[in-house]
């Protein structure tokens, strides 16, 4: 009675405990926190949605490598419900031992770490990163090398069950493909790599599926690759358990796993759209001019003016768009202020006129800021002009010769045809009084530089015994 008894005590802890395990699974599956992604995701799409996620996620804790640091975040992270270590590598069954790694399994860089080319003792973040770092069976870590991932042609050189190592189709190299189960968790981590470090050059075996700078750092096998595997292979609960573990440690996430439409948006079939948190398509607004380019207003004497006309177009804007001129000295302005979206979208486009009214002598600057709901970040353009003379003002330095001995008297230096007050440099020391001594310079050429609020020149003066 009494083992019939324990045998019922037994399964009903053990149903307890699977009650138990699904609640915390559900649990874990809901904790990705949307206050982690900032709200100016929304609007963009390649390089610039890439890049953005690229800021957000480079900024995390590094985690000790080894059994003190890496394993520790292991038996959280990849652990199946009964307890054995989750291997995507392999079929064997194993437990984590009372403390630290186990014994025939490594820590395995699902993007080799040769391809960025660290090696022991480990410097480079990704080294460390627990995002791509897994548990591996040791042979099957040792059979894939740092081969690129692919599909397998013909037969194997190395088949447990789970991984493959082999000859890819339409390719001369070897690569490693997982099972089909873990082929979108490849992909997924992948897509995070080439996010998290798009600064990072790509040596060894690399060059195969990446390409050194920010975008697209995916070349068109490995897009084409990790695309039809993050499709045919969506996101499971084990990624989103995987995920927040990492998540709890290193204090970043993998974007790819919380959005899988982020990789369409970047790579796939959305590139023309617009990412929204919620899934929607919205066509990316466009507008013919980007931030950072420059407006010449040319030249123009003090006291005058003139208006250039400015035409802006633009595709798929849905909202009006304010326009302001930033600056302070006061030389540029414009008298529109707010675009009508339907006339930013007409075929024909909006025309503003920007006027150059300088105060002062000089080369002015300042900013055309178009700020918009459709545009994640303002788009700010660099204006230009210039003030002079109507009449070139032609200046001569008095009472320089172009050689002197180290013997000859002082010179006081001046300016004919200019009443400005003038700086004087020698050598780019500036100097006082006005003073030029040759007993106070070396033997050879030396500069000697002048500045006013409008001009600036340059001679040059030999020194000799």
């Amino acid at each position: 009675m009494l083992i019939i008894i324990l045998v019922l005590f037994m399964l009903n802890l053990k149903s307890l405990l699977s009650a138990i395990t699904l609640v915390c699974t559900l649990c874990a599956a809901t904790e990705m926190p949307r206050d982690y992604y900032p709200d100016n995701l929304e609007g963009r799409s390649k390089e610039d949605l890439k890049t953005e996620l690229h800021k957000l996620i480079k900024v995390h804790t590094r985690i000790e490598y080894g059994s003190k640091g890496t394993w520790v975040v292991f038996r959280e992270s990849d652990i199946r419900e009964d307890g054995t270590i989750w291997d995507m590598y392999s079929n064997a069954t194993r437990y984590f031992p009372y403390s630290g790694a186990h014994r025939d399994m490594n820590i395995e860089h699902s993007v080799p770490k040769s391809w960025w080319g660290d090696d022991y003792p480990y410097t480079v973040d990704a080294s460390f990163d627990l995002h791509h770092l897994v548990p591996s069976d040791a042979d099957a870590n040792s059979a894939k090398s740092n081969y690129a991932l692919g599909e397998v042609d013909g037969t194997p050189k190395f088949d447990n069950g789970v991984s493959k190592v082999g000859k890819a189709k339409g390719y001369s190299h070897n690569v490693f493909e997982p099972a089909d189960q873990y082929k979108g968790d490849f992909a997924r981590m992948y897509m995070y790599f080439v996010t998290c470090y798009q600064d990072y050059t790509w040596v060894s075996s690399g060059p195969i599926m990446f390409t050194t700078g920010a975008y697209p750092t995916l070349n068109e096998y490995s897009r084409n690759l990790l695309l039809k595997w993050h499709r045919q292979d969506p996101v499971s609960i084990k990624e989103i358990n995987r995920n927040d573990a990492v998540y709890r440690h290193q204090n970043n996430r993998n974007p790819f796993i919380d959005y899988p439409h982020l990789a369409e948006h970047i790579w796939g079939d959305r590139t023309e759209y617009a990412f929204k948190f919620n899934g929607d398509a919205v066509a990316v607004p466009k507008l013919n001019v980007k931030s950072g380019d420059i407006i010449s207003l040319g030249s123009e004497s003090l006291g005058s003016s003139h208006t250039l006309p400015f035409t802006l177009k633009g595709e798929n804007i849905t909202t009006d768009i304010d326009v302001t001129v930033v600056d302070e000295a006061g030389n540029f302005s414009i008298a529109t202020t707010t675009l009508s979206k339907q006339e930013v979208m007409s075929s024909q486009g909006v025309t503003i006129a920007i006027d150059y009214h300088p105060v002062a002598y000089g080369t002015h600057t300042a900013q055309l800021r178009l700020s918009s709901a459709d545009f994640p970040d303002d788009v700010v353009l660099q204006l230009r002009g210039l003030c002079m003379n109507k009449t070139p003002l032609i200046v001569y330095v008095d009472n320089l010769k172009s050689s002197y001995k180290r013997t000859d008297a002082d010179v006081t230096l001046a300016l004919r045809n200019c009443n400005e007050a003038v700086t004087w440099y020698i050598d780019g020391t500036r100097i006082s009084g006005n003073i030029f001594s040759p007993s106070q310079l070396a033997e050879g050429m030396h500069t000697i530089d002048f500045k006013t609020a409008g001009i600036s020149g340059r001679v040059r003066v030999s020194i000799t015994k």
